[in-house]
């Protein structure tokens, strides 16, 4: 079909006069009619709009009735759905229209009476017994999006071959419009409340390392918090206060929701910006540490007080590697069946932490979602999951939840920091010891960004010249090519597997033991680009990742 006919099928359509005036107000713009958005592992994620390539209430049915045929064909109906939303604008609306459609083909559907964080749903999911989830969300992304994020009974990210089966019923659905829909409230749709609350604060206990600390102490230490307009404030603070962490404040100017994002360029705990609010308050109250979520709380920032009185951000790699070494250093015992998990492009910090303590250190693609794989494989095995994180500020601690949790992270987080406090450093001063030990490791994302039409088309032609010439630097010892699963060594030109899914995604070693990734983005029209140096002193790692950087992105101007 052409764009269109997409748009034909809307001009055809019984639409409202407000919806008809906005189609013939947009309705020159070909990009909102170009087929439909992808469904993938991710789920479905894109602007809000009028058009089939947007999110908009007739897309959302249409995916949700691409799931409910899934959830019907794989016997799931009584099992039902759980259906939490976030607090981006028509959140609330596309998670009832997908109740709506959802009980109309007779599916059980647990449904959030108001917003809660997508690691909650996980958890959800779990503690129903449900045969699926979904999460209305865009994560990070700024205001204007809005995604359809699906779970399996695990509570897991859905996999691929999950995503492949609704896109089959997807395609099938020749008209939008006449999607049937059973109206609220039904029998089939239960409300979930603050029960669902109070079982998952409950399970959160089990994050705490060393109770007898934060009992006696917890209230020492000064904790500055943003949700950033998003959804974390009620599992956020209620983890923190009924954990024993009292002193905490709120940034009053961004603990509403608000699907507008109105203090922030952009509701990412990533981005520096995210953070000048709180910096303020907590400079007031000379808070020992910030934490900022996202709006579905499934990503944690921290930034930590300097002794300059400044607020320094920690990156996903540090705080990752702190948490690690933390977790392992609280246990009484520690034994070659426990395991961390991390991703291909997370810095090497954490694996080598794991090496010392004599722990398992499994490797996954990125993503989550292959986390949560691991963590469902490992379950009736010797094998004991203790912690699992990547470089993009995602962290799980206990797998009552099997994504991300910016909740749990935020607690032990806050554990952690007190525990150094009254070792008399701090979660920097700790990092610090841990260069020394292993050598200063700096890490840098580099994004290119592809709105125009030709664009993935250029990106996927980089890629491809770069797999066929590998050594376009003198220093590439080794290639990970993990679309063809095989790891090269340049210099030997032995050829290894590499025991991994396929996935279009480069990765460059160098004899100084940096290296960098290239990877396409799976849920934004980016190429993301992943460097690492390591050296004795942070100015030599500095130097050679501005050095590394100039030269790898030279490829691409």
């Amino acid at each position: 079909m052409t764009w269109q006919n997409y748009l034909n099928a809307w001009k055809n359509a019984d639409l409202s006069d407000e919806w008809r005036s906005e189609l013939k107000r947009v309705e020159h713009e070909q990009e909102r009619f170009e087929g439909y958005l992808t469904f993938g592992t991710g789920g479905m994620r894109g602007k809000m709009g009028l058009g089939s390539n947007r999110i908009n209430l007739f897309t959302i049915r249409r995916v949700a009735s691409g799931l409910g045929e899934y959830v019907a064909a794989n016997g799931g109906k009584e099992k039902g759905v759980a259906i939490f939303y976030d607090s981006r604008n028509n959140s609330d609306v596309f998670a009832a229209e997908t109740a709506k459609v959802l009980s109309a083909l007779g599916i059980r559907v647990y449904l959030s009476d108001t917003i809660r964080p997508t690691p909650a749903l996980s958890f959800c999911v779990r503690e129903t017994k449900s045969f699926a989830g979904v999460v209305i969300t865009a994560s990070h992304n700024p205001s204007i999006y809005n995604g359809f994020k699906v779970y399996d009974e695990n509570g897991c990210q859905i996999t691929l071959g999950a995503a492949q089966e609704i896109t089959s019923y997807l395609n099938k659905i020749t008209d939008i419009f006449r999607i049937p829909v059973r109206e609220l409230p039904n029998l089939l749709v239960t409300t979930i409340g603050k029960e669902m609350d109070d079982a998952y604060l409950q399970a959160l206990t089990k994050v705490i390392s060393r109770p007898e600390l934060v009992a006696d102490y917890g209230n020492e230490l000064g904790i500055c918090y943003t949700p950033l307009h998003g959804a974390g404030k009620e599992l956020v603070m209620r983890g923190l206060a009924e954990n024993g962490f009292s002193n905490t404040l709120l940034v009053q100017e961004q603990s509403e929701p608000d699907g507008d994002f109105p203090t922030v360029v952009s509701p990412n705990p990533e981005e520096e910006n995210s953070f000048e609010l709180a910096k303020l308050q907590a400079q007031k109250m000379q808070a020992d540490i910030i934490l900022a979520t996202d709006p579905d709380a499934d990503r944690l920032g921290v930034a930590v007080l300097t002794n300059q009185n400044e607020y320094q951000i920690l990156t996903g790699n540090q705080l990752g590697a702190l948490l690690l070494d933390y977790i392992l250093s609280a246990k009484e015992f520690v034994t070659k069946e426990d395991t961390m998990i991390n991703t291909i492009v997370t810095g090497d910090l954490g694996g080598k932490i794991a090496s010392q303590f004599g722990i398992r250190h499994v490797q996954t693609l990125t993503g989550f979602k292959f986390i949560g794989e691991k963590i469902a494989e490992m379950e009736g095995t010797q094998a004991n999951f203790i912690f699992g994180y990547e470089e993009s500020y995602g962290y799980l601690i206990a797998p009552f939840v099997r994504d991300k949790d910016a909740v749990q992270a935020a607690l032990l987080t806050a554990e952690m920091a007190l525990f150094y406090k009254k070792e008399g450093t701090t979660l920097l001063g700790k990092l610090t010891s841990l260069y020394e030990q292993f050598g200063y490791h700096k890490e840098y994302l580099h994004t290119i960004t592809l709105e125009n039409n030709d664009g993935a088309a250029k990106m996927n032609q980089m890629i491809d010249t770069l797999r066929k010439e590998p050594h376009f630097l003198p220093e590439i010892v080794a290639v990970e090519d993990f679309l063809t699963s095989e790891r090269t060594n340049l210099l030997t030109k032995e050829i290894t597997n590499i025991e991994l899914p396929q996935e279009n995604v480069l990765k460059f070693y160098l004899k100084d033991k940096s290296w960098f990734a290239v990877r396409p983005s799976g849920t934004e029209p980016k190429c993301k680009i992943y460097f690492q140096t390591i050296a004795e002193t942070e100015e030599n790692a500095e130097k050679a990742m501005n050095d590394l950087k100039e030269r790898v992105l030279a490829v691409w101007d």
